[in-house]
């Protein structure tokens, strides 16, 4: 048991530790009992609520950073050996979006590992008979707070949809859901029925497909390796885009963020219409755009708060709380407000929208009382609901029985001027002096007493009272019943209020990039349609530069607006601790936030759209999958191959390395040439590796493929070994060593072992260099001269 007053701070805690929260509550109210035939039983109670780390729809004026609450129901269909078909239907119970999805998906399950990293679910409702793969998967990929409801088999999907859904939405889910669809949403439906909680279902609105032509679908991989969300330390968000590009000033605001970055869009059109609306309020010089910023302090969560009208969770003063903050935004935007953007241009005619409807709820509610919660007198008009007022006309009349009583009381005690008292909350009480106790009628009921003083009921006040007593718990049903009745009436204009919270949000992630914009070196990207270029001036890792104050810049060119003028593959090698994978980071996150619309940490930038970014890189097991190092690598290689398209950057950080030097070699070797060879259709390719005889694909594909390599400096001194300094700028050609000794020596590995590795090294590199002479030999042998000279060019780049 704990304090009702305090009921919300113990069910949060209770949730937070992974548990279910159930409430009971006494159904009987005393004064309406005792007239019952159950008045001397006990007072009766019921389960109320049942609450999990989704459900509990918290207050709008709580502040979470973690406020995403995502339920999703999986289900699947296997349809060979090798493939199964899933789908699965999500909802984010603070801001009622519904997101679905079907997909084939392999015994990686590397689709549900996309979705399951976009989602990221609080809770998981499975089928009874979901398949053992897939239930791993699930398992493995989803967060470990997450809990796991298993629910039975749904032999038709029909039944449970009509149950819930009805007209447009039923007949929508029905003829454009596909049936794996169909039957994850019945899943999900039935489960929140249980909590009463389905009413976002009804809206064909709140639905999307994971999937959309208009943005890319980053992998599960692609969110991990680049941090888009959070960092790979210690999975905070510090240090991850989302923290570089978090300038909102509201909850609305950075939960859209986050979906921008998960949703980079693939038209210029629109990415160009984002990047207008940044650079005009970056500029800020019409008037209209100061007034709107200034909307944007001291909201509340309206997306949580729209999402609790349309449960029915909100009491007068939240739901006062909404309506005023709301009349406040729609009554700033006239309607002759506009900008040179049409983005925002429809946002501000998304604000005004609702104006009569916001207008028309605040005129009805009296502010005051519902500040105070007081439901009885929270209405201007007194005939709006004509109950409250005959239950306050009753409690008046019972109020002047009483005082019709004062008068015989009066005469009976022989004190003309008496009047009721009231002690401790209890009223009407008789006070006599002690003396005159005695004098009182026999019937009268003693209440309480002083020394000086005794105080009375009669008989016919008692029965008032119980009157009384009865006549309020009766105004206090129907004035909750009429507060549901008005709330549900301001969830009918529901649509309305929820675009004009999502225009704000739209707004306030815009005025975010907009002041990220405004910092010291950045610049409005360039991009385009055709072609597939990347040309960045002087581009730096945001992130880093913004932790660290200070990043080298370098020159990036790729690709052009033409298919085959250049090369689209750059093979990147260099020495360790050289910034190789910051460099590739670097180029990824910069093409990343010119799609979402913001600007980018370079002196100029061209680039050409991408439909997807496809990664490889770190080093990581999955020990949960009995997976190694190395099969994690070629797992997520070989989606990469599968997926990639010609308008797809695809980044590779050392393929290979997880297993011997000649096995892993090859298969670069193998998994390079493979992209190669696709000609016009390569995508845009960067590849690092130490694997140095792989430069030689650059002289035999010199159109799809050119040499780069991170500069180092060796500072040689007289007597003293040779210094390193690692310059971390980006030279055309190969490198010719990796210096991964010294990066040892620098790791603290004892001097002694560094001397011998050196020596060790000579030894094999003298070695593989007879080796290569002897094998031209053999091929001049052959007669096999252009055989020969390849091998001779590879010993020259090596050495």
């Amino acid at each position: 048991m704990v304090p009702a007053t305090h009921l919300e701070v113990y069910v949060k805690r209770l949730i937070a530790h992974g548990y279910k929260v159930g409430v009971c509550r006494q159904t009987e109210t005393r004064a309406l009992k005792a007239v019952t035939e159950n008045a001397n039983r006990p007072f009766e109670r019921k389960l109320s609520g049942v609450y999990t780390a989704s459900t509990w729809i918290d207050h709008v004026s709580c502040c979470e950073k973690s406020d995403e609450q995502v339920i999703c129901a999986i289900v699947d269909r296997p349809t060979s050996r090798t493939c199964t078909a899933l789908a699965f239907v999500s909802i984010d119970m603070a801001t009622s979006s519904i997101t679905y999805d079907e997909w084939l998906d392999d015994s990686t399950r590397e689709g549900l590992y996309t979705r399951i990293m976009h989602l990221v679910p609080r809770e998981v409702v499975l089928l009874s008979s979901l398949s053992d793969g897939t239930r791993r998967a699930v398992s493995m990929y989803a967060a470990a707070s997450a809990t796991y409801n298993v629910r039975m088999e749904t032999r038709e999907a029909f039944e449970p949809l009509a149950s819930f859904l009805q007209g447009d939405v039923l007949a929508w889910a029905l003829a454009a859901c596909p049936v794996e669809v169909q039957r994850a949403l019945a899943l999900l439906l039935t489960y929140l029925a249980t909590y009463d909680l389905t009413s976002a279902f009804h809206y064909v609105d709140h639905y999307a497909t994971f999937t959309s032509r208009s943005s890319m679908v980053l992998s599960g991989s692609t969110l991990s390796h680049l941090e888009l969300l959070r960092n790979a330390t210690d999975h905070g968000g510090d240090g991850s885009l989302f923290w570089l590009l978090d300038e909102c000033a509201t909850s609305m605001g950075r939960r859209l963020l986050r979906q921008w970055i998960r949703r980079p869009l693939v038209d210029p059109v629109a990415i160009q219409a984002r990047a207008d609306a940044v650079s005009l309020l970056r500029e800020r010089r019409d008037r209209i755009l100061h007034r709107v910023v200034s909307l944007l302090t001291h909201l509340p969560d309206l997306t949580r708060g729209l999402t609790r009208i349309l449960y029915t969770l909100v009491d007068p003063a939240e739901l006062v709380s909404i309506l005023l903050t709301l009349y406040r935004v729609t009554h700033e935007i006239e309607a002759h407000d506009s900008t040179r953007s049409t983005l925002l241009n429809t946002a501000l005619q998304d604000l005004r929208a609702p104006k009569s409807e916001v207008s028309a709820f605040v005129s009805a509610l009296h502010i005051p009382n519902a500040r105070s919660n007081s439901k009885v007198s929270l209405y201007t008009d007194s005939s709006r609901y004509p109950a409250i007022q005959k239950w306050k006309q009753q409690l008046e009349d019972d109020e002047l029985a009483a005082q019709l009583q004062l008068v015989d009381i009066r005469r009976i005690l022989r004190r003309p001027a008496l009047q009721f008292i009231s002690i401790a909350g209890i009223d009407h009480l008789i006070e006599v002096r002690a003396s005159d106790a005695g004098r009182v009628p026999a019937d009268w009921v003693r209440i309480n007493s002083t020394k000086r003083a005794v105080r009375f009921h009669t008989p016919a006040i008692v029965e008032l009272q119980r009157q009384r007593d009865r006549h309020r718990e009766m105004l206090t049903a129907v004035a909750n019943e009429a507060f549901r009745d008005f709330v549900r009436h301001v969830a009918q204009a529901y649509m309305p209020l929820r675009r004009a919270v999502h225009a704000l949000a739209t707004i306030d992630v815009l005025t975010s990039l907009a002041r990220v914009a405004s910092r010291p070196g950045y610049v409005r990207p360039h991009v385009h349609d055709q072609g597939n270029l990347i040309q960045l001036r002087q581009c730096r890792h945001p992130v880093t530069e913004a932790r660290t104050n200070g990043y080298i810049p370098n020159d990036i060119a790729l690709g052009s607006l033409k298919q085959t003028e250049a090369p689209r593959g750059m093979l990147l090698t260099g020495s360790n601790m050289g910034g190789k994978s910051s460099m590739m980071r670097a180029i990824a996150l910069t093409i990343i936030m010119a799609q979402i619309g913001s600007f980018v940490p370079c002196q100029s930038a061209e680039i050409t759209c991408r439909d997807a970014i496809a990664s490889r890189m770190g080093a990581r097991d999955d020990i949960l999958r009995g997976e190694s190092t190395f099969l994690v690598e070629a797992r997520e290689t070989a989606f990469i191959l599968r997926t990639s398209t010609p308008r797809t950057l695809v980044l590779l950080d050392e393929f290979g390395r997880g297993t011997s030097t000649f096995d892993g070699m090859a298969l670069a070797y193998a998994v390079l040439r493979s992209f190669l060879e696709r000609g016009p259709a390569m995508p845009t390719l960067l590849f690092i590796t130490h694997y140095v005889p792989l430069t030689r694909l650059a002289h035999l594909f010199p159109q799809q493929l050119m040499n780069v390599h991170m500069q180092v400096q060796i500072m040689r001194h007289q007597g003293k070994e040779d210094e390193v300094v690692f310059l971390h700028r980006v030279l055309p050609g190969a490198a010719s060593r990796s210096f991964g000794i010294h990066a040892a020596a620098l790791s603290g590995i004892p001097t002694t072992i560094i001397e011998r590795a050196k020596s060790k090294a000579l030894e094999l590199e003298e070695a593989e260099r007879l080796i290569h002479y002897a094998h031209v030999v053999k091929l001049l042998g052959q007669g096999d001269a252009e055989a020969a000279l390849e091998s001779i060019q590879s010993i020259t780049l090596e050495a």
